[in-house]
Parts: C-alpha cells; sequence; structure tokens
C-alpha cells in the first residue's frame, strides 16, 4: 500500500515536469510573435458622450465644507460639537485663564431655539481691586480647523452673539497661535443695558501681518458674567462674495463639470438602518430664506454652524447663501 502511494507521487512529480518543458518550449517558438489591434476611431464609429456624463459631487464629509470650501475660519461656532445637551463639547475653544481668574461652562440659555447651547463666562478678576485680571484679559480663543490663515492687507468680518450681567468691554482679536502678536484687534463696549438681552454684534478687523497659524481671541478684564454664541469669522474676499473659498471654487470650475450632486447620502440615509433623529437629521431645502430665529432643524454632530443663520447646519447654509449662486458661477446643474 505505502509503495503504490509513493509511486504514485513520482508519478504525478514527472508529469509536472514534462508539463513545464513543453510550456517552455511553447514559449520560446512563439516568443517572436506579434499582435495588431486595430481601432476605429472615426466619427461613424463612435457613440456620443452626453455633456451630462462628468460632474462633481459636494456632502459635508472629511471637511469638505467646514474647514474645507466654505470660507468660515471659527469650528464649532455653536459650542455644539457634542450635541444639544449640556455639558457640550465646545472643542477646539479654549480658555484664557487659570480657575481663580474665569469660570467656563456650557447652558441651554442661548437666543436662537433650535440650537440652544451657549458659552458661559464667569469672569472672576476685575481691572482693580484685589483679584486683578492679566493685561492680555480672560476670556477664549479659537484656533480654527488647522490654524486660522490670516494674510496681511485683508479684512475679516467677525459676528458672534453676546449678553453680559455687567458693561461689555470685550476685545476681538487675532492673534498667533499661541497668543503673541496682534494681527488685528476691537474693541466692543456698552452698558450693562445694552447687553442684558442677547445682542448680534459685529466688527470688522484688517490684518496687520500674516501668520498662517493664527487664532480668534475674546477677552476681557471686567468682572461679571458674559455669554457667547454663534461666534464666526470670515474673510471678505470670498469667492464673488458668495462665501466659498476663491482658489478651491476656482479649482472645481477648472474642472468644467456639468453637474453637481448634493448633499449626499449621509442626509438620505435609510431610515430602516438608521431610524429618524430629530438632533441630527437635515432638510436642507426647508431653511432656504428661513430667518435666523426660524431654523428648521439642530445639527448637533457637526463641529461648526457656518454662515449668517446659527440654526443652520454646514450643508443648510451653504444652500441656502451659495449652492445655487456656485452653480450658476460654474455652469453647473444641481
Amino acid at each position: 500500500m505505502g509503495s503504490s502511494k509513493a509511486s504514485c507521487s513520482v508519478s504525478l512529480l514527472q508529469l509536472f515536469i514534462v508539463v513545464c518543458l513543453v510550456f517552455q518550449c511553447f514559449a520560446k517558438n512563439h516568443a517572436d510573435l506579434s499582435t495588431t489591434l486595430i481601432v476605429n476611431a472615426s466619427d461613424a464609429s463612435g457613440k456620443p458622450i452626453p455633456e451630462t456624463l462628468f460632474g462633481i459631487f459636494f456632502e459635508e464629509i472629511n471637511h469638505a465644507g467646514a474647514g474645507g470650501i466654505w470660507a468660515e475660519l471659527v469650528s464649532n461656532r455653536g459650542f455644539e460639537a457634542g450635541g444639544p445637551n449640556t455639558p457640550s463639547n465646545i472643542d477646539p475653544w479654549s480658555v484664557i485663564g487659570n480657575g481663580s481668574l474665569i469660570n467656563v461652562e456650557t447652558d441651554r440659555t442661548s437666543f436662537f431655539d433650535r440650537n440652544k447651547v451657549a458659552l458661559r463666562l464667569e469672569v472672576l478678576c476685575d481691572s482693580k481691586g484685589d483679584n486683578i485680571c492679566p493685561a492680555d484679559g480672560v476670556g477664549v480663543y479659537n484656533p480654527g480647523f488647522w490654524g486660522m490663515n490670516i494674510e496681511q492687507g485683508k479684512k475679516y468680518k467677525v459676528v458672534f452673539y453676546v449678553r453680559s450681567t455687567e458693561s461689555l468691554n470685550l476685545t476681538v482679536s487675532l492673534t498667533g497661535s499661541n497668543g503673541v502678536g496682534n494681527l488685528a484687534s476691537s474693541v466692543i463696549t456698552g452698558s450693562a443695558l445694552h447687553f442684558s438681552n442677547w445682542t448680534k454684534v459685529e466688527t470688522l478687523l484688517v490684518a496687520k501681518e500674516t501668520n498662517r497659524n493664527s487664532r480668534l481671541q475674546l477677552t476681557t478684564t471686567t468682572k461679571g458674567v458674559i455669554w457667547l454664541d454663534q461666534v464666526s469669522a470670515m474673510p471678505l474676499d470670498t469667492y464673488k462674495g458668495h462665501g466659498f473659498r476663491s482658489e478651491l471654487v476656482e479649482m472645481l470650475a477648472d474642472l468644467k463639470p456639468k453637474f453637481i450632486r448634493f448633499p449626499g447620502m449621509t442626509a438620505l440615509r435609510n431610515p430602516k438602518d438608521h431610524p429618524p433623529d430629530p438632533t441630527i437629521m437635515r432638510a436642507w431645502p426647508h431653511s432656504i430664506d428661513q430667518e435666523p430665529t426660524k431654523g428648521i432643524v439642530l445639527e448637533g454632530c457637526l463641529a461648526s454652524k457656518l454662515g449668517e443663520n446659527p440654526n443652520k447646519s454646514t450643508e443648510m447654509e451653504m444652500a441656502s447663501s451659495s449652492d445655487e449662486e456656485m452653480d450658476e458661477e460654474i455652469h453647473i446643474e444641481p
């Protein structure tokens, strides 16, 4: 029985060797053969390619919008990166000053019905008395998505909502990544009566220097409690004034796309697999031309609420303010 198995193995090995030798001889004999492929590229033989075959796709993933094509510099504008509940995640915001000078937390006192989280700053120091604030003040700063790219001579519009228990003396500034170097600044002042209710503040900063790793700071040396919400910093020189980054839209235009796919499958997910959740579902068409106090839905998972409407998510704001305009500018169909 054993000799029979051994004999079978030897026979198979011999057969394998013979096959290899035959294949090698065949390959040598046909090594000089060539093949000609003829392609008929005449108009008559081809099939017409529709102009709408090639397009582009936008979805708010991987910072395509926030930190990407949208020119907003502030990340997590509404302090709701952690969702609609408190305490919420305020990253990448950080506190300027230690616990003896300032206490920072989130609460649900925002002016906006759909985005209730606001940032509460209890300033414990003052410009006089026993607990003196540092000369540069205490407060919070935001480094943007990967450091704010601030360019000399360019103008930046800063918009935010604020209220205060005391008279307000708030410095809005653009600085280096470590807080050193004043690239641009503006001081917002007013009585306690004026800022007792939520007030929208706008200021224009003109950069004195260029720094590609900058941050936005909101600081004060006045004791009291300040609430902040929906902080925005936008360069004025966006693509034809529509809020998009010029260099990125120009690159898209150079592709000469014929259509844009929007908003993407994340917004259109199957409810069977992902049950509807009113805190994250996006209904961007309903948000077009809505007033800031009449937002449609909250997008609690995104780290940034972009544009002028604090009740809209990234995709909502881009759709309502600029999507159709971008379609027209680079000649594409939605």
